[in-house]
């Protein structure tokens, strides 16, 4: 890459040529707003003057001895118009120069402001005053010089901060997208054209979004390929295992066929569960079949649904359920799959006489929040995040034995996800609480 296309070359140099039109600026301005300048005298100077003459007792001009005599603010200097060199040399010539343009003049000579003359009757009549900054704002043909240097100044550097913030936003943006599972880079596509080094940071991170994608979609691809080839052989365990039930009309060999069966049964429920997956993360929002229904029943049939489980461990169950009127609309047969995951967790790792909470309500931005708790072992802090991943298992508390493979709330975070939720998980004193925030969608 050319060095003048660096990012180090651009803020070097633009910085460098802003300190630099700045120190030009300082010197030749304030040179040459001190320079001696006369101009036509304004109205408003004009009036100024002769409010001077109205308002104030003149200082007579007695030469260099003037200088003594004149105040910190405006003074009002007469000299007899026949006597006009008794005003010091300064003065003097910006009144013959006044006299050579027949005109009220105004001007700055020698760190002086002067505003004259005016005639009235044998005296003419200068006011006077010592040039201060604030003076300079008086003159609207000299003050803009500094503040047109000033302003491109301050485009320049906004120029700069510009162009750099505005691709590192888009690029935190899409790298936010990343990390939730959005492949989609077209914002920053624009950006991996630039030669600088922002320009190969976006290419990267468009590369890597593509091979991350094609990463993913074959391994959806090999999940679903391994799980479809599984269901013939897995259909033959089926049938072999009848036609041996059918061969031992005695029983013998029951205890060995329904291991057999549990084993079929595990490897059967763990295909159905990856299929499933699969085609919910090829499904969009689009395609669900959404319908309202009240929250309350639907909830009230599925805690029921569960209460056989529920029986068999001695769980209390503990549950607070909406209003009958709020209906919601969403597709219920996954919102069932999702909320019957996450019970039957629940109920699965809850000891024995334990409690087990369900409520659901309204909050007070229009999106509806279900929470299970059970009283189980948890989750340990750190992997409270990872347990909505394909295929995780957090600790021996949860594993195979309790007849889970990690699949069952990567289906929940995914239908939470097609219906724009939100799912999180925390500990609590004792056992697990997940949360579901569903948009309600609209209103009947």
């Amino acid at each position: 890459m050319p060095l003048f296309r660096t990012l180090f070359f651009k803020v070097f140099f633009w910085f460098w040529a802003a300190i630099f039109l700045a120190m030009v600026a300082a010197v030749t301005t304030s040179n040459w707003i001190d320079d001696d300048y006369v101009r036509k005298a304004s109205q408003s100077e004009r009036i100024h003057l002769l409010r001077l003459m109205e308002r104030k007792r003149p200082i007579m001009a007695e030469g260099r001895k003037l200088w003594r005599k004149l105040r910190p603010d405006w003074n009002l200097v007469a000299v007899p118009v026949d006597s006009i060199s008794h005003l010091p040399h300064d003065v003097e010539e910006f009144v013959d120069l006044a006299a050579e343009a027949r005109d009220v003049l105004w001007g700055q000579d020698d760190g002086w402001l002067m505003i004259g003359p005016i005639q009235r009757g044998d005296y003419l009549y200068v006011a006077i005053t010592r040039k201060h900054w604030s003076s300079v704002w008086d003159d609207e043909q000299r003050w803009m010089i500094p503040i047109a240097f000033f302003g491109v100044i301050t485009l320049l550097c906004m120029g700069l901060v510009w162009s750099l913030t505005r691709p590192i936003r888009r690029l935190q943006r899409t790298v936010r997208q990343l990390g939730k599972g959005n492949f989609d880079v077209s914002e920053i596509r624009s950006d991996a054209n630039r030669y600088d080094e922002i320009g190969e940071l976006s290419s990267d991170v468009v590369e890597m979004a593509d091979a991350l994608n094609r990463l993913l979609q074959s391994h959806q691809q090999l999940l679903r390929d391994v799980s479809h080839e599984l269901r013939s052989p897995l259909t033959r365990l089926q049938i072999a295992l009848g036609i041996a039930r059918k061969k031992d009309p005695d029983g013998l060999l029951d205890a060995e066929h329904n291991r057999i069966e549990r084993a079929v049964g595990q490897v059967d429920g763990l295909v159905s569960q990856i299929l499933d997956l699969a085609r919910l993360q090829q499904q969009d929002s689009q395609n669900l079949q959404l319908e309202y229904r009240s929250l309350a029943n639907q909830l009230d049939n599925w805690v029921q649904d569960a209460e056989i489980e529920m029986d068999e461990k001695q769980i209390v169950l503990q549950s607070r359920l909406p209003d009958e009127n709020i209906q919601c609309h969403w597709d219920w047969i996954l919102v069932e799959r999702a909320v019957d995951n996450i019970l039957r967790n629940a109920i699965r790792f809850s000891p024995e006489g334990g409690k087990l909470d369900v409520s659901a309500h309204l909050t007070s931005d229009g999106q509806i929040e279900i929470a299970i708790q059970d009283e189980g072992p948890g989750v340990p802090e750190e992997d409270l995040q990872r347990i909505f991943n394909p295929f995780t298992q957090v600790d021996s508390a949860r594993d195979h034995a309790s007849g889970g493979y990690g699949i069952g709330l990567a289906l929940v975070y995914r239908i939470v996800e097609l219906h724009d939720g939100i799912i999180e998980a925390c500990n609590q004193s004792p056992g697990l609480r997940i949360t579901m925030r569903l948009p309600r969608k609209s209103f009947r």
